[in-house]
């Protein structure tokens, strides 16, 4: 399939209020058959130009220090301050050049005063007429020499000005209207996709700020709230990894298309834990529409830039083609597209979602105790900053440990005691992981039961029979007789 023909049909997959601003590259391609017939009637071919125009840059083979006289090709753009620059150069280089040489005249007569007058030149009387005669004529023909070097040195400095002029005047320019209008053209389109670039993202984040502030109403700890919906549905969604990959050999941003299935899984997932149906309020629901909006309006941006800057590649591409010409390689050094199709747009967008959305609901992985993996309860801080709950901690100071199980702090674990419970965590804790809190503390009066046991039997048991006896304890049930 032709690429004119593939950028039709995937246009259909952005906004239709968008697709005015793609590149039109049909319109572009025939723009490229009118210059290349301009190029034939100026004289000129396609099959001279690539063999005389390199692909860097555009400039001559043959090599300028082997033969200056053999003409050569250059293909360069040029705008309209660019020969306002080019003559206030020139003035200021003419200006320069004359105070140059006129200071030069100064200085030179300021040699002679100082010559004349100098204590070197300054003689002695002498009784002789003919030394002083002889002297004169010595001073005499020293200045005469002095003269004609100056004299010679002026008229080989105007000789290869005059020779630099003659070389310009042979420079012969030819204009490509028809070229002009390519590229004026170009320039609009890349213009007004950078301004629909710009007014989407700042809609994109003002949407993830009235978004934030919906999310902190409907996921808030309290107990008519989604808070534990919300939070498997956050879990889900990272997991799902749509835009970037979250494993430490994974850190790559993902393709348009990886990201369009990664958020397929994402739906799908949900739709198989019955999450959706699970949320109790109707601005829960209209949050997770927008939130899932969200997510599809940046997978839409990436699909646009990426479909620009194929369009820009391939339709320079066949311009060179075409016409013998390297637009390829000047047009970009002139015309800087690094914003327009630059990906950190497309990863600050979701680095916004991932810092802003996700994080209103604390995940319990973050504030895990590193020995159980569980919620830390009772968090105690160590002198190394360090958090464990305070189950793990005690069973460390009865094992005699001494240092940080993570950072192997010399006395961390021995030196703590009640007075390093972080109290401020412990209730923020109880805030938002209520649940978890109340799994953790049946976790551990069956953990000391089980020691209380094997204290009074003398008696140990393995781990397999700790599951026997877990498993046979919520199968049992108490009755009254």
């Amino acid at each position: 399939m032709k690429f004119g023909k593939q950028l039709e049909t995937e246009a259909e997959g952005i906004p239709s209020e968008w697709r005015p601003y793609l590149i039109q590259y049909k319109a572009l391609k025939k723009l490229i058959t009118k210059v290349a017939e301009e190029i034939e009637s100026r004289g000129l071919s396609t099959s001279l130009l690539h063999e005389c125009l390199e692909e860097d840059g555009g400039l001559s083979t043959v090599n300028d220090e082997e033969d200056e006289s053999i003409p050569k090709i250059k293909y360069y753009f040029t705008a309209a301050t660019a020969a306002d620059d080019d003559a206030s150069a020139n003035d200021k280089g003419a200006d320069q050049h004359d105070e140059t040489t006129l200071d030069d005249h100064e200085q030179h007569q300021q040699e002679e005063r100082i010559l004349i007058k100098s204590p070197a030149v300054k003689r002695q009387r002498r009784s002789s007429t003919v030394t002083l005669v002889k002297e004169l004529l010595t001073l005499t023909l020293e200045e005469k020499d002095r003269i004609k070097d100056a004299e010679e040195k002026e008229d080989q400095e105007t000789k290869e000005v005059q020779e630099k002029h003659e070389k310009h005047i042979k420079t012969l320019v030819v204009e490509l209207e028809q070229d002009d209008e390519f590229f004026k053209m170009l320039m609009e389109e890349l213009q007004q996709a950078a301004m629909l670039q710009d007014v989407t993202t700042q809609k994109f984040q003002h949407d993830i700020s009235d978004l934030e502030t919906r999310m902190t109403k409907v996921a808030a700890p309290t107990q008519k709230t989604d808070m534990y919906n919300w939070r498997k549905i956050f879990s889900i969604y990272m997991d799902a990894q749509i835009f970037q990959g979250n494993a430490e050999s994974d850190r790559t941003f993902r393709s348009v298309e990886r990201a369009k299935k990664q958020m397929t899984w994402f739906v799908e997932q949900l739709g198989k834990s019955n999450l959706l149906n699970k949320l109790k309020s109707k601005e829960s629901k209209s949050a997770f529409e927008q939130f899932v909006a969200l997510n599809t309006e940046l997978i839409t941006m990436k699909h646009y830039q990426m479909l620009n800057q194929t369009a820009m590649r391939k339709i320079l591409k066949k311009h060179d083609k075409r016409s013998g010409l390297t637009a390829s390689q000047s047009f970009p050094e002139i015309v800087s597209t690094d914003a327009l199709f630059s990906p950190k747009l497309a990863k600050m967008l979701y680095s916004t979602i991932t810092t802003k959305l996700t994080t209103i609901i604390p995940q319990p992985e973050d504030y895990a105790c590193p020995v159980c993996m569980s919620v830390a309860w009772r968090p105690i801080r160590l002198a190394c900053s360090h958090v464990f709950c305070v189950r793990c901690l005690i069973k460390a100071q009865k094992k005699k440990m001494d240092s940080c199980p993570l950072c192997r702090h010399p006395t961390a674990v021995r030196s703590a005691t009640a007075l390093n419970l972080d109290e401020g965590l412990q209730n923020f804790l109880k805030l938002y992981f209520p649940q978890e809190i109340k799994e953790k503390k049946r976790e551990n009066e069956r953990e000391q039961a089980i020691e209380d046991v094997q204290a009074m039997t003398g008696k140990k048991y393995t781990e397999e029979q700790l599951m026997r006896m877990s498993q046979n304890r919520s199968d049992s049930k108490c009755n009254i007789m």
